[in-house]
């Protein structure tokens, strides 16, 4: 018996190899050609983001050219023409900038270039302050449980006196859901939005921020003379709860992980301070006096 199982087992292998080579392959490939893109200038070397949304061309006479994922060139811009090779790196949706690498094998140079790529928000209907059509548009994404978050309006208050008619602020919920109370908050503030007194409502939610209950959502829509009755109709109200759900979706569109997270024209603030905000604000007044367009 023995032997007989060695015997099985010296053959296998010759068996399993025989079974390899007589087996028909069942792999095969799908080809579909993409958007064929047009550069200007020949191209020297291409990269693309690792999301898929912009692919680089680095192109003769030192041009980098960003195209969208639909092929349309969206930015040229201006790099050293010794520059031959180009590397990606960076996922916006993790918080992490695009940068691109740039090498010349003639001047033996590595740079490395980041770029700050706009995402779009959706403001339709939600609370504002300054001129309705402002050209910068500062988008907060905000948690009325947020320590954090009522801190900014310091911010805001500073740059809206500063730029009286060039620049809109525009309020975003964003409750987090370590935050027992903010959600509730958040509903409440729709519901005080309904009666036009969002921005009255909003102070009072983040100066009651330790005692937040449903009983204080009352007690300040009382304080504001509020109709109690539509108040406490419109805090229950689906449609409430949507507009609070297609934030919370505007918010993961954008890529938004914790409060505040401001945006400028939708290019996210890195630091919450008044001169990198008024940076970002000049930034966008001077493509509008430029004339240069926007991602």
């Amino acid at each position: 018996m023995a032997l007989t199982a060695r015997r099985f087992l010296g053959c296998f292998p010759m068996i399993f190899a025989t079974l390899i080579l007589t087996t028909p392959c069942q792999a095969g490939v799908d080809v579909e050609v993409g958007n064929t893109i047009k550069t200007p200038t020949a191209p020297l070397d291409i990269a693309a983001s690792l999301d898929g949304k912009w692919t680089f061309v680095l192109a003769e006479g030192g041009k980098l050219l960003v195209y969208s994922d639909k092929g349309a060139l969206e930015e040229a811009i201006g790099v050293d023409p010794a520059m031959d090779r180009i590397a990606s790196s960076g996922l916006q949706a993790a918080n992490i900038p695009d940068r691109i690498h740039l090498a010349s094998s003639k001047n033996k140079t590595v740079q490395t270039v980041t770029l700050d790529f706009s995402v779009p928000i959706n403001i339709q209907g939600a609370p504002f302050l300054g001129p309705e059509n402002a050209p910068v548009v500062v988008v907060a994404f905000s948690d009325f449980e947020c320590p954090y978050c009522g801190t900014v309006g310091g911010l805001f208050e500073e740059v809206l006196a500063k730029y009286p008619k060039d620049v809109k602020v525009v309020f975003k919920q964003f409750p987090l859901t370590m935050h027992k109370q903010a959600q509730s908050a958040a509903l409440a503030s729709l519901a005080a939005h309904r009666q036009g007194k969002f921005w009255q409502y909003h102070d009072l939610l983040f100066e009651n921020q330790k005692s937040l209950s449903e009983a204080k959502y009352t007690e300040l829509a009382k304080k504001l003379g509020f109709d109690l009755e539509r108040f406490n109709r419109d805090y229950k109200a689906p449609t409430t709860q949507q507009i609070l759900d297609r934030d919370m979706a505007d918010a993961q569109l954008a890529g938004v992980r914790g409060t505040p997270t401001i945006f400028v024209n939708g290019r996210r603030l890195k630091e919450r301070n008044i001169k990198d905000l008024q940076q970002m604000i000049n930034q966008e007044l001077g493509k509008r006096t430029k004339g240069g367009a926007r991602r």
